[in-house]
């Protein structure tokens, strides 16, 4: 992947979220990551392999911010994925599924214009750097299915049931 540059002041942090701990990583530019990782050592490999040689500040007090801001008060961060073309097109699909709705991946794939790169999306979807704010966990199966989820899915089930209230 690539590197963020030092005048962007990348940073990171960990706070509780209603699915758990989470950690974002963001800069000027916006929110990179928001992540369920299972402790703080699998964060960092995480945050060091999508962002090799980029030296990071950590900024807890932040981060809770942030999650006050998107989970209590339901207020959208600027955001700033970072991925191929395709990756973005895929999560620009997956950004304009509402809310308690659930859709299929190849309900993506055709919304992308691209009805047969079903795997493809599905790829793409499980790239996904920012959980939640980018809603692949509203990606299932075309059998009714939940499918797979990078952080488990217990996190998905609690997602899609906490978006239905």
């Amino acid at each position: 992947m690539r590197q963020l540059p030092p005048q962007s002041e990348p940073a990171f942090g960990f706070s509780d979220s209603p699915f758990g701990e989470c950690c974002i990583v963001y800069s000027n530019e916006g929110i990179c990551a928001l992540t369920f990782p299972e402790n703080h050592e699998s964060a960092f490999y995480d945050i060091n392999q999508r962002f090799p040689e980029t030296d990071f500040k950590q900024n807890d007090d932040r981060v809770k911010q942030f999650v006050s801001h998107i989970f209590d008060k339901k207020e959208l961060p600027t955001l700033h994925p970072i991925g191929t073309d395709f990756q973005l097109s895929v999560w620009r699909a997956l950004r304009n599924i509402p809310v308690g709705v659930t859709t299929t991946y190849s309900n993506i794939a055709e919304a992308i214009g691209r009805p047969k790169a079903v795997r493809a999306v599905g790829t793409a979807i499980g790239a996904n750097p920012i959980a939640y704010l980018i809603p692949c966990h509203r990606v299932i199966r075309t059998d009714g299915s939940l499918g797979g989820f990078r952080w488990g899915l217990k996190i998905k089930k609690m997602m899609l049931e906490w978006e239905k209230k």
